[in-house]
């Protein structure tokens, strides 16, 4: 493979503070290369799409932007970093538009009124036009590095990718929800991972092109989950550790867990009943 890190172009030497530690980079032949755990990674030139979904997030939406186009330059591959604003009520637009005025490759999708997260992510994904989509949410919680790790997953061949929190920067109360939504989810729709609320998660054309929403809520992965497995699609998880959140409110509070009970398990029941018996 080369010597990593050292002899990969500068932009790559300063990102990698940022990158997740088992990811490594080097240029060969003139391609950037990833080394994922000790593999190397390569493959055919193919764009990826970076979605951003956002509600009065203008307090870190900037730095999101700007962690979401580092990614992208960790590989010479193009891409796209794409911004779904659900009627922010804040400057997020305006600064969003400054930003893609600057940059080609940031664009927005501004939604006239909240549409809730599940449409953010559809929006965001039928508007992407790379091979490979990835989702993460805009208050800092994920590293835009991360990406990396996801894809490396779809190099596997999985179809859809989602995030496994194995180290988690929330409140005992926040802990406590995760743990209720798991135990329904499980219940439900069979869901055999190990998080079914974290904010991150990549896939690939096939399931972008297959992908609908028929749940306006803001707790979407149960049904990127359901849409999958009906579409016949390869589902798995990858481990990621979580940070603590730079900006932004919640929009899963535990003094509202009943109305949030109340909800998810009328859409998780709907879900079960599109699924084979």
């Amino acid at each position: 493979m080369g010597a990593f890190i050292d002899q990969a172009p500068r932009a790559l030497r300063e990102e990698r503070s940022n990158a997740p530690a088992e990811l490594r980079f080097a240029v060969v032949g003139g391609n950037a290369l990833v080394e994922f755990e000790g593999r190397a990674i390569s493959g055919r030139t193919m764009l990826r799409s970076i979605v951003l979904p956002a509600f009065n997030e203008s307090g870190y939406i900037a730095e999101m932007v700007a962690q979401a186009v580092r990614a992208g330059e960790m590989r010479s591959d193009p891409f796209e970093v794409i911004v779904v604003d659900n009627a922010s009520t804040d400057d997020t637009t305006t600064i969003v538009e400054r930003l893609a005025q600057a940059d080609s490759r940031i664009s927005l999708i501004r939604h006239p009124e909240n549409r809730l997260y599940a449409m953010s992510c559809l929006s965001g994904t039928k508007a992407a036009k790379g091979e490979r989509v990835f989702i993460l949410d805009s208050d800092g919680q994920h590293p835009a590095a991360d990406i990396w790790k996801f894809d490396a997953k779809l190099d596997e061949g999985a179809d859809f990718v989602f995030g496994w929190r194995v180290k988690r920067a929330e409140p005992a109360q926040r802990l406590a929800m995760s743990k209720f939504l798991l135990g329904l989810t499980k219940f439900y729709i069979g869901f055999d991972l190990h998080d079914v609320n974290c904010g991150i998660r990549g896939f690939n054309r096939r399931f972008a092109d297959v992908l609908e929403i028929k749940h306006r809520v803001n707790f979407v992965n149960p049904e990127f989950f359901v849409r999958a497995k009906l579409a016949g699609l390869r589902v798995t998880e990858v481990q990621i550790a979580q940070e603590k959140r730079k900006a932004g409110i919640s929009s899963h509070e535990f003094g509202r867990l009943w109305r949030i009970f109340q909800s998810v398990r009328g859409t998780l029941k709907s879900l079960s009943e599109e699924l084979p018996r």
